[in-house]
Formats: structure tokens, C-alpha cells, sequence
């Protein structure tokens, strides 16, 4: 009896599964989000129109999250209208002013309305999504940059919590009357999970959805239960429920804590495709016991020479992860 190689092809790794969700997305980076970002991919037009038709047909995403931040508006429109020519239901853009003051963080997202609005006439698929994290990205907690933000956020500071009550409470009351005055639809955002959510004014009829960064990290606190309350407790909005953010880097034990890490720890972590596949699979079981609307893995492209980090591929490699394959398994079943 003769021996043999069998080849298995990647698409066959895992079995396919359904996803009961109306929209399965992903986050995608038309441009770095600077200063703290600055690592972030700059994909060429070429790059993007590629990468939405990998997204759009390989992946089987219908959604995504197209984001990038300041100086980067054009080409978030750019993206925007090749995500519209490649047939996406829904298409959130979203712009990211990193470490600005919340006046003109709120400056910056009425005069890229305007922008989003002719993107809007294109396709009714088009969403503007308000931004990402205020109470981290915009210069609220203490911190000359999103790193320090973040450390002094996870102290959990009573005056930096509420600074961040107060000054969102004022950020969203000025965004929303804008929208209301001159935008003429519904707009999105991507909340904090533990700290924003009960703050944004989702009853507002402006919002079209409550969008929330549900990940699941248990070395943070944020179990399955955790995370499967949370979304429950959002259905009182009567309103889609999006899971804006949520993703698992490729290292070993990155899916504890999701996978935060910083790039210059990148050389003491072992790179692990299984890590991120693992975490995926809990993370959209879990959804379809929450039985939610949208969910948007973060995230599609990363920098090249960071082959341990959130992406579906490597950039340097050019090869996709197991996650793709994984991500690519569960089809939609609403």
C-alpha cells in the first residue's frame, strides 16, 4: 500500500457554522490615525480596492467599518465608494481625531459631515459613525498620549470617570444638534463597553443603532457572561445592537486580554495563528447566543512587521491567517 501526502485546503480547516447576524463586518484602516497611531496601514487605492474585494467576497463580510484619522478624510471617502461599488450593505465611516480637545474634536465631526453626506447620496448603506472610544481618543482622562490615556483610564480615577460623564454628556448634546440641523439621517458610534455606554444617549432619535466595543477580555473582567449581559441589557434601546469592536491578536495567551499589547513588546511574544482562531470561535458563539445585529472583527489590515497583531493576514507573508479561514466559516443565518 503506497503512502501519501493529503493536501488539505485552508477554506476546509473548519466546518462551516452559521452566524445569526444581519450584518458581519470588519473593520478596515484607509489611513494611520496620528499621532499615537502612527503604525497604522496607509493602503494605496489600488491596496483598498483589492482588500475591500477580498473582504466582500472571500471573507463573506456584507459590513465594515472604514476608519482612519486625521488628514486621512479623502481617503476615507475614497474607500467609502469603493465599498459602495463592491455591493456592501453597510458601510460606517468613521473618522478618528486622536488626542484632540473635545471642542474640536466635535469641530472636526460637523465639517466632515458635510462630506459623509454626498458619500450618504451614493447609498443609503452609508453611515457616519460619529467616532471611536471619546473618552480615550479625545484628550478627557489625563495623558499626553492614547498609551498614558489608557493606563490612567484603567485606574478606574473618580475624577477621570467623571470627566468623562460630564464632558461626553456635553460632546454628544453639541454633535447631535448639529446632525439634527444639518445632516438630515442617523449616525452610529462605538462606545467603551464599561464606561460610555450608559452615557451616550441612545434614545436620541439621531442614533440608528447602539454601538458598542463588547470584547471579550477576561483578564479585564469582561467574561462571556459579562459580555452577553451587556448586549442583553442594550435591547431596551428597541434599536439594532452592533458589536463595533471586538478582536484577538496572534500571540500565545493574547486571548485573556484580547491581545492588547504594546509594539514594543512584539519581540518577547510567541506568534500563535490558534490564539486568535480560539478566541474568534468563542467570540461568535457567544453572539449567536446574544442574538445581537452586527458585529464588526477588528480588525482586516495591519502594519507590516506586525505579524502578531489583530489582522486576518500577514502583511509581510501575504499569507491569511487561520482566523480568516475561521472568520470566513461562520456564514450568516439571521
Amino acid at each position: 500500500m503506497k503512502s501519501g501526502i493529503i493536501t488539505v485546503e485552508p477554506d476546509q480547516i473548519y466546518p462551516v457554522k452559521a452566524l445569526r447576524l444581519k450584518y458581519k463586518g470588519i473593520s478596515y484602516f484607509a489611513g494611520p490615525v496620528p499621532p499615537d497611531w502612527a503604525g497604522i496601514p496607509n493602503p494605496n487605492e489600488e491596496e483598498m480596492d483589492e482588500q475591500l474585494g477580498t473582504i466582500r467576497n472571500d471573507l463573506g463580510c456584507n459590513a465594515i467599518i472604514i476608519t482612519g484619522g486625521e488628514d486621512y478624510e479623502d481617503k476615507l471617502i475614497e474607500c467609502g465608494r469603493l465599498a459602495i461599488e463592491k455591493g456592501f450593505e453597510r458601510i460606517h465611516i468613521q473618522p478618528r481625531y486622536m488626542g484632540v480637545s473635545p471642542s474640536e474634536t466635535v469641530e472636526r465631526i460637523g465639517k466632515f459631515a458635510a462630506r459623509v453626506r454626498e458619500l450618504r447620496q451614493m447609498s443609503e448603506a452609508v453611515i457616519y459613525s460619529l467616532g471611536h472610544e471619546f473618552g480615550l481618543e479625545t484628550a478627557i482622562v489625563r495623558g499626553d498620549s492614547w498609551s498614558e490615556r489608557v493606563k490612567n483610564f484603567l485606574r478606574q480615577d473618580p475624577r477621570d470617570l467623571e470627566n468623562i460623564r460630564v464632558t461626553l454628556r456635553r460632546m454628544f448634546k453639541d454633535i447631535l444638534a448639529f446632525c439634527r440641523q444639518n445632516y438630515g439621517y442617523k449616525v452610529s458610534y462605538a462606545a467603551i463597553s464599561y464606561t460610555e455606554t450608559e452615557i451616550v444617549p441612545w434614545e436620541d432619535p439621531a442614533f440608528e443603532s447602539v454601538g458598542v466595543d463588547a470584547i471579550l477580555e477576561e483578564g479585564l473582567g469582561c467574561t462571556e457572561t459579562w459580555v452577553f449581559d451587556l448586549l442583553s441589557s442594550l435591547k431596551k434601546y428597541r434599536k439594532p445592537i452592533q458589536s463595533m469592536e471586538a478582536g484577538c491578536m496572534t500571540f500565545t495567551g493574547a486571548g485573556r486580554i484580547a491581545g492588547t499589547a504594546p509594539l514594543h513588546t512584539q519581540e518577547t511574544l510567541l506568534y500563535d495563528e490558534d490564539e486568535q482562531a480560539t478566541w474568534m470561535k468563542r467570540y461568535c458563539d457567544l453572539l449567536n447566543r446574544a442574538r445581537i445585529d452586527g458585529y464588526f472583527y477588528t480588525q482586516y489590515n495591519d502594519p507590516r512587521g506586525w505579524d502578531k497583531g489583530y489582522g486576518l493576514y500577514n502583511p509581510d507573508t501575504r499569507k491569511r491567517k487561520k482566523g480568516f479561514y475561521l472568520y470566513k466559516s461562520y456564514q450568516r443565518s439571521p
